[in-house]
This record gives structure tokens, sequence and C-alpha cells, in this order.
């Protein structure tokens, strides 16, 4: 399996630098990683900068395939040369789960596919999954568009695999009775928010605007800010290290999350508050903790899910609106988290059908177990209990 097992072993081993490239700069990447590995019941080694090195290629010898949890790895602006390579020289079938499309708004598709077939490692990706793949599962409609485009003609639309990680066939009911639970409960309920990468959107005042208005609810109900990406300074804001934070760095998260407040009370919130997760198990466990996850970050709302937690998804770009569509996430509408008075009315407006969000894991679970049993791949049992 091309990853990491969901959890970064000895992560002490590593300063902070070399801890975001093993995490891929980002650490929801855990999350679909640790899914995959609990889907497949059979001996796992697990190929990547924290466990298996990418030169050790013994270990490829007499593997039954090479499982590639995938991401948004259908994007420009990334040079994939060497994990084709990989891929390539591997020579073994190859199990695709979670691949997507990324496009940078809602909207801008048809501009995004003729990008991606412009860029000849897309192409090359593609001409690898098309003649190699076993089996490729992308994330939405829109992902299944591109592969298409790109001639990858088979493939099954399953969302994410961290969505099957919770083993509980009533989750989406279990969730739904939370919600509306919620709505009429005195008192606001403890926030997690799954922070966006502060650099990334602070020259988009939309999504600034809307971070803004997540944090204040998140400082007013004690709850967790949650980081996954934004490199370095986003990673040391969230785990207690601001004070190693460049001046300006810090004056440019602060100018972010909270402009008019006092930067003491914005770190010392940060300090006592902020979480980025080296492991699927520990991020689980705190968002088990909360009443209520929210935010833009589509990894982060799936570990809220996975503990059996309300994880509501505001979608603001292609990829969270298609995977939010595909799986019937709970979900809040941008503009209507703007339009919300306060943190009680914004859960008055989340929508979520805790039935259909059921009714669909049962037959992504389905799904799953029909092609890896046609492949002689062992499924795990939580998985076909699901499907069942």
């Amino acid at each position: 399996m091309l990853g990491t097992s969901g959890t970064l072993r000895d992560p002490g081993r590593f300063d902070e630098e070399t801890t975001l490239k093993v995490l891929g700069a980002n650490s929801g990447n855990l999350m679909f990683q640790y899914a995959a590995a609990q889907i497949i019941d059979a001996p796992q080694v697990h190929v990547s900068q924290a466990e298996t090195p990418y030169n050790e290629v013994s270990v490829l010898r007499g593997a039954r395939a090479l499982v590639f949890p995938a991401a948004n790895h259908l994007r420009t602006g990334t040079d994939w040369t060497h994990l084709n390579n990989y891929l390539e020289n591997a020579k073994l079938p190859l199990i695709v789960l979670g691949l997507g499309a990324q496009s940078p708004q809602i909207g801008g598709e048809s501009e995004t596919i003729a990008g991606l077939k412009a860029d000849p490692q897309i192409r090359r990706m593609a001409d690898i999954f098309r003649d190699r793949a076993e089996f490729v599962s992308v994330r939405g409609t829109f992902s299944q568009t591109v592969c298409a485009e790109l001639g990858i003609e088979k493939v099954h639309v399953l969302g994410c695999p961290s969505a099957l990680i919770n083993p509980d066939p009533a989750l989406g009911a279990g969730m739904a009775r939370r919600l509306a639970d919620m709505r009429g409960a005195q008192g606001d309920p403890r926030l997690a928010m799954t922070a966006a990468a502060p650099f990334e959107i602070r020259e988009d005042a939309a999504k600034t605007a809307l971070e803004r208005r997540l944090f204040a609810w998140t400082h007013q109900a004690g709850g967790l800010y949650v980081q996954q990406s934004g490199g370095l300074a986003s990673m040391q804001a969230a785990n207690g290290n601001w004070h190693l934070i460049a001046p300006n760095a810090r004056r440019s998260i602060q100018k972010v999350l909270a402009p008019d407040m006092d930067p003491v009370d914005v770190w010392a919130f940060l300090s006592g508050y902020g979480r980025f997760y080296l492991g699927v198990p520990d991020w689980q466990a705190d968002m088990a903790q909360m009443d209520l996850v929210m935010g833009t970050r589509l990894h982060g709302n799936m570990a809220a899910i996975a503990a059996g937690t309300p994880g509501v998804i505001i979608a603001h770009d292609s990829r969270t609106g298609e995977l939010g569509q595909t799986m019937h996430l709970p979900h809040l509408d941008m503009k209507d988290a703007m339009a919300a008075t306060d943190l009680k009315d914004a859960i008055a407006r989340i929508r979520f059908d805790g039935a259909a969000f059921d009714a669909w894991r049962a037959s992504a679970a389905q799904a799953l177990c029909t092609a890896f049993d046609g492949l002689g791949i062992p499924v795990a049992a939580p998985v076909r209990a699901l499907a069942a």
C-alpha cells in the first residue's frame, strides 16, 4: 500500500518540516490511508517515508497488488514523475481508491479538464491506470467525467474510503438525532473547526470571512481548531509551537482568523485548543468528545463522522462539493453560514438526510465487496457487515 497506515509511528524522529513531507503536506491524507488499510483484510506493507522506503523494491516481490489510496491526484501544477515511475516499475496490478479531480472553485470544470489533458504527467498517470488498474474508485461524478476524458472508462463512484471507517450501519440515523437534539438544546455545543489553510485563503474575501466566523464560534464555544495543511507556520500555529513562527507570518495568520482580537488572546487560544494530528486514532478520540465538527476541510469532517460525531462540510470548491454530494454528508451552504446570526442559527440551517447517508454507505460497501471478491482480495469483516 502506498502511504502510511494512518499513523506516523515514532514521530519524534522527524523534525516538523520532514513531518510535513511525510504527510504529503496534509495530515488529512492519514484518514483515507487509514481507511484503505482497514478495508482490506490481508497482510500489508506500507510504502512511505515513514515506514518502508520506496527504494526497498524487494517488498513488491510476491505481492498480490499495489494499493494506491489516492487523493486529488488529477490536478495540474504538480510533478508526478516520481510517482508515475514507481507505479510503472512496480509491475503489479493496481487498486486505486478514492481518486479525485481538483477544480479551484465550484464551476470551471471545463477549464480543469482542458488543463489536465494538456499535462503530460497526468496523461501518463491516466495511461498507467487504464492499462494496469484492476479497480478504480473515484470521488464523484465530476471525477468520473474527468477519468472518461482521460480514457479511464471503468470506474466506481464511491466517494472517499474514510466514510467506511465507522462500522455502525445506523451511523447516519445517529448523527441526525444528535443534530436534532442540538437544535433544541440550551447553550452552544462544543465545536471543532476544520480549518482552512490561512495562506491559501487570505486573498479570497469570501473564504476569509467564513473562516473568521467559524473561528469566532469555536473560540466562543471553547472548542478545537483543527488544522491539516498550509505549510510549516500553519502546523506550528495549531500544535502549540506558535512561538517559533516568524512575526510576519504570525501576523498574517491572526489577520485571517481574527483581525480585531487581541493577538495575545488569539495565540493563547491556539496554544490550548489548536490541534495538528499525526494519527487517526488520536484524531477520532478527540472528535468523539465534540458535539459538532464544522468547516471546509473534508477529511477533518470525516474524522468526526468516523467517531460518530456530526461532521458538517461547508463546500467551497469542486472537490468538497463533489464528495459531500456523493456521500450524502451533513452540509451547510456557504451563504447560509454567513447569513446565520449565531452558531445555533447555523445549526438550524444544516441539511442532512441520515437515511440516505446510511443507504449510500451500504451500497458503497456492497460495491467494494462485489468487486474485491471478483479479484480475490479479502475484505475486512466490518465492511462486509455494512454491505449486509
